[in-house]
This record gives C-alpha cells, sequence and structure tokens, in this order.
C-alpha cells in the first residue's frame, strides 16, 4: 500500500483521538490558505497535538483554469504536514514537512503533462510565522512554502487567516 494512501488516515486518526496535555484550550483550528501548501489557496484543519507540534490536512480543488504557468480541467491538492512551534505564548515560528497528494486531469502543472487523470505526491515544507492564541481566537500565518518532486523546486508563499477553537 502507498504512503500517500496510509499518511491521511494516520494524520486523521491523531487528530480526532488526541486530547491536549498542557495548556491549549482551543487546540484545533480552521483556516484558508492563500498560495501556500495547496499551490493556489487552500481550506485547512490543524490541530495541535501539543504546545509545540501540530498536523494539518488541506484541500483545494479547481476545475477548468488556464494560466500561462498552469491549464488544467480538474485538479485536487492535499497538502499534509507535521510542524514544529518554537516560541512561547500566541507568537511562533512554524517550521514544517509533509506532503501534496495531487489529482489532476486534462493539463500540466509544475511540469507534469497530461491527458488523462493522473495522481502524484510531491514533498512539500513551511518556514514562517505562526500567531495562534492559547484561548482560541483569530489564527495568522505567513511563511515560505515550497513544493519539491521531480521537477525540482517550486517556490511559494502562503498567508493564512481563520480561527482556532
Amino acid at each position: 500500500m502507498k504512503i500517500s494512501r496510509i499518511l491521511p488516515v494516520v494524520l486523521l486518526l491523531l487528530v480526532f483521538f488526541s486530547q491536549p496535555s498542557y495548556s491549549q484550550t482551543k487546540p484545533n483550528s480552521v483556516y484558508f490558505e492563500l498560495v501556500g501548501n495547496g499551490c493556489l489557496y487552500s481550506i485547512n484543519y490543524d490541530r495541535l497535538f501539543t504546545e509545540n507540534l501540530s498536523g494539518r490536512i488541506g484541500l483545494m480543488y479547481l476545475s477548468k483554469l488556464d494560466l500561462s504557468f498552469l491549464t488544467i480541467d480538474d485538479i485536487v491538492i492535499v497538502p499534509i504536514t507535521l510542524n514544529y512551534l518554537i516560541g512561547n505564548g500566541s507568537n511562533k515560528f512554524e517550521i514544517g514537512a509533509g506532503i501534496d497528494y495531487l489529482s489532476f486531469s486534462g493539463g500540466s502543472i509544475f511540469g507534469l503533462h497530461a491527458n488523462v487523470s493522473e495522481s502524484k505526491v510531491f514533498g512539500t515544507a513551511t518556514i514562517g510565522y505562526r500567531y495562534q492564541q492559547a484561548d482560541g481566537g483569530f489564527l495568522f500565518r505567513i511563511g515560505f512554502t515550497p513544493i519539491f518532486g521531480e521537477n525540482g523546486l517550486q517556490p511559494l508563499a502562503g498567508l493564512s487567516l481563520g480561527f482556532s477553537f
């Protein structure tokens, strides 16, 4: 069985069955990320497992897009990352790594061309700033979010806005 099929299941199990054992009273977050690990945008769920470790899963979907560097009929991207948070209080330095599961049909993205449905797994990372209060509320993230794979490194940056609960 492929790691790209196992990793999302493991991450989801950790998310739903982990209990915070630290001062974080609102460990769940939902946010919108512009560009970032989802390439163009993504809607994400993030769970703090400890005060310094989080896991995130997101979703990006587009249909019929035609840009100079990207043409697609349908595309789904699922970013999955584990992040390490450095710092105390609401302001943290965030570093993370994970995968982007990409499924698309008819078009090209990052140098891949397909006339039929195709799925790929790319590596992804996060290096940036995160603002998240322990008692919930507003969440802000900004950072460098490269994607890398068979066609080299694609440098991207992301901006996230959401809330913790």
